[in-house]
C-alpha cells in the first residue's frame, strides 16, 4: 500500500469511529450525518491533496483554520492586511496560501524577494493577470475581450493590446512635454477650486470635496475640453463603480448581485462612448490619444474603448483622493507641523499684487514646491506609507526559482502587498505605527534611510511601477501646499480632531479610505483673509 493510500485508510478509519460515537447526537438523523460526513470528507481531501502536491522547494504553505475558504474570507474582509498579519506571525520572506481548485498564491514580504520578482518580468508577469482583472471590471464584448486578453504572454506578446498600451502610457506620463501639459491643466483647475473657498467659511465633507476637485482637475488634464466628468451623472457613476470594485470582481451577474456599481459604471460608459463618438479625444492629452489609437487600430469599437477608459480612471483617482484626505487630516490636527510647512512653503512663494484690490497675491512655483520643500514631499510620502493598503499582483508564466531558494510553479499568483513592508519595524524603527514625516528627512547615506528606501513601494516596482506617479505626486504636493497657504481647517462646530477610521475599500486601492468622512469648517487663513494664492506650473 502506498503512503498516500495508507494515509487515506488511517484517516477514514478514524473518521468512521468518530462518526459512530456522534451518531446519536447529530441533529437531523441520517441527513445530518451525511452532511457532516461530506464536510469532513472535503476537509480530508483538502489536507491530503495539499500534503501530496506541495514541493519542498516551494515557499512554506500556510493553511487556514477554516479549510479552503479561510484565506478567501480573510482577504475579502481585511484586504492586504490579512497578508500582513500572516507575515508578522510567521516572519517568512515569502509563503504560499492554498486556494480553491488547487490554486496557490505566493506572498512576497521582503525587499530582497520583491527585487527578485521585479527582475523576472517574463517569468513573473504583470500583464496577463492585469488583463484578466480589467476584463472582469470592464464588461467588454466578446471581440473586445479577445483583443484585450490576446498575446499577453509568449514570443509575440509585444504585438498584444496590453503591451502596446503599457508602452504608450509610460511614455506619455514620463517627465517631459506630454506630462507638463497635463500637470499644467491640473494646477490651473486646483487654483479655481481653492479660489472658490476664498473670503468665506465653508462647511464641507472633505473626502467628497476632494473627490470632485481632484476628479475634475485630473480628468480635465487628461481628457481636455470635452471631459466627460463634467457631466455629474458620469462623475457620480464612476465613484459608484469605484466603491463597488471588489464586489464587481466576485459577482457572477453584476446587474443582480451588485446593482449600484453596475449601474454606476454603465452611466460612466455612456458618457465616455459619447466623448469618443464626438471625436472629443482629439483635443485630449497625448495619453488619451495614444490609448484610443492603440485600441482602435486593433479593431475595438467605441463602446469597448469607453469601457476600458472608465476602468483606467481607477488608476488616476482611486489613490490620490484618499491620500490628500489623510494628508489634510494629519497636517491640520498638528499645529506644529502645519506651521513648519507654512514656513517652508513661504520661503519659495513669490509676492505680487492683486490688480483689483491691491492686496498681496502670492504665487507658488510648482517646480520649487517639489525641489525645495522637502517636508512637504515627506508629508505626502509618509501618508502613502502610513495609510497604505495596496497590492501589486503578478502571474507566474513559467517555473522559476527566486534567489536560488524559492521555487514558483507556473500558474501561481504572486501578491506583493505594500503594507507588509510599510508596517515592518525592521525598516522603519519603533515609531513605525506613528505618523512621522521626518523619517523621510534623514541623511540619505544613513543606514536607516537606505533600509527605508528599499522598503518604500507606494507606486509598486519593476515593469508594473505606476506610470502616473509623477502626475499624482505633482497634484498632491501642489494641492496640499495651496490649501495650507490659503485656508484654515477645523472640525465643524469646534469639535476635537478624531480619527475617522480606515479601511482598504477595494482590491484596486493602494491607500485606505476613511470609514467616515470629516466635517470641516474651511475658512480663509487667519491674518491673510484678503490675500490670494495660486499655483504656477510654468515656474
Amino acid at each position: 500500500m502506498s503512503k498516500l493510500q495508507l494515509q487515506w485508510s488511517n484517516e477514514t478509519d478514524s473518521q468512521s469511529a468518530w462518526l459512530s460515537r456522534l451518531d446519536g447526537h447529530i441533529p437531523g438523523g441520517e441527513q445530518g450525518r451525511n452532511v457532516l460526513l461530506a464536510i469532513f470528507s472535503l476537509y480530508l481531501a483538502y489536507q491530503i491533496f495539499w500534503a501530496s502536491s506541495h514541493d519542498p522547494r516551494e515557499p512554506k504553505l500556510i493553511k487556514s483554520r477554516i479549510p479552503i475558504l479561510g484565506h478567501i474570507v480573510g482577504i475579502y474582509k481585511h484586504g492586504s492586511r490579512h497578508f500582513t498579519w500572516i507575515a508578522q506571525k510567521t516572519g517568512l520572506p515569502i509563503y504560499l496560501l492554498p486556494m480553491i481548485g488547487g490554486g496557490r498564491i505566493a506572498i512576497a514580504n521582503t525587499p530582497e524577494v520583491l527585487s527578485a520578482i521585479d527582475k523576472n518580468p517574463t517569468a513573473v508577469a504583470f500583464i496577463p493577470l492585469a488583463a484578466l482583472v480589467i476584463k472582469k471590471l470592464s464588461g467588454l464584448s466578446a471581440e473586445g475581450n479577445r483583443i484585450l486578453c490576446g498575446k499577453t504572454a509568449g514570443p509575440d506578446k509585444h504585438e498584444g493590446y496590453m503591451h502596446i498600451l503599457s508602452k504608450g502610457v509610460h511614455s506619455t506620463l514620463a517627465p517631459g512635454r506630454s506630462l507638463d501639459a497635463v500637470t499644467s491643466i491640473v494646477a490651473y483647475d486646483l487654483n479655481d477650486s481653492i479660489q472658490e473657498l476664498h473670503g468665506k467659511t465653508t462647511r464641507m465633507n472633505v473626502l467628497h470635496w476632494f473627490r470632485h476637485a481632484f476628479g475634475i482637475s485630473s480628468t480635465d488634464g487628461i481628457y481636455g475640453p470635452g471631459n466627460p466628468f463634467k457631466d455629474p451623472k458620469v462623475e457620480a457613476g464612476f465613484w459608484a463603480f469605484d466603491d463597488s470594485i471588489s464586489d464587481l470582481l466576485i459577482s457572477p451577474i453584476t446587474r443582480l448581485t451588485c446593482p449600484f456599481g453596475h449601474k454606476g459604471r454603465a452611466d460612466a460608459w455612456a458618457g465616455f462612448e459619447k466623448y469618443f463618438a464626438n471625436g472629443d479625444h482629439e483635443q485630449g492629452s497625448d495619453l488619451t490619444k495614444a490609448r484610443y489609437k492603440t485600441a482602435a487600430d486593433l479593431g475595438m469599437n467605441n463602446l469597448d474603448i469607453a469601457k476600458l477608459e472608465v476602468t483606467m480612471i481607477i488608476g488616476i483617482l482611486t489613490n490620490t483622493v484618499p491620500t490628500i484626505f489623510w494628508a489634510v487630516y494629519y497636517v491640520y490636527r498638528d499645529p506644529s507641523l502645519l506651521e513648519k510647512l507654512r514656513q517652508e512653503i513661504a520661503a519659495v512663494a513669490i509676492r505680487g499684487t492683486d490688480e483689483k484690490t491691491g492686496a498681496p497675491a502670492w504665487t507658488l512655483p510648482t517646480s520649487a514646491l517639489k525641489e525645495k520643500c522637502p517636508l512637504l514631499t515627506a508629508v505626502i510620502n509618509e501618508t502613502l506609507r502610513h495609510r497604505t493598503c495596496g497590492i501589486s499582483s503578478r502571474m507566474v508564466t513559467e517555473d522559476c526559482v527566486l534567489n536560488n531558494k524559492y521555487l514558483l510553479k507556473k500558474g501561481t499568483v504572486c501578491e506583493l502587498p505594500n503594507n507588509v513592508l510599510h508596517s515592518n519595524e525592521a525598516y522603519w524603527g519603533p515609531t513605525v505605527n506613528e505618523f512621522d514625516p521626518t523619517r523621510f528627512l534623514k541623511d540619505a547615506s544613513s543606514k536607516e534611510a537606505r533600509m527605508a528606501r528599499g522598503a518604500f513601494r507606494p507606486f509598486g516596482g519593476g515593469v508594473s511601477r505606476c506610470a502616473g506617479q509623477y502626475q499624482a505626486m505633482s497634484q498632491m504636493i501642489g494641492g496640499l501646499a495651496l490649501l495650507i497657504m490659503s485656508n484654515d481647517c477645523a472640525p465643524a462646530d469646534g469639535a476635537e480632531w478624531k480619527f475617522p477610521g480606515a479601511h482598504g475599500h477595494t482590491i484596486a486601492a493602494a491607500v485606505d479610505l476613511p470609514s467616515s468622512d470629516l466635517w470641516l469648517d474651511v475658512s480663509s487663513r487667519k491674518g491673510y483673509e484678503d490675500q490670494t494664492w495660486k499655483l504656477d506650473p510654468k515656474l
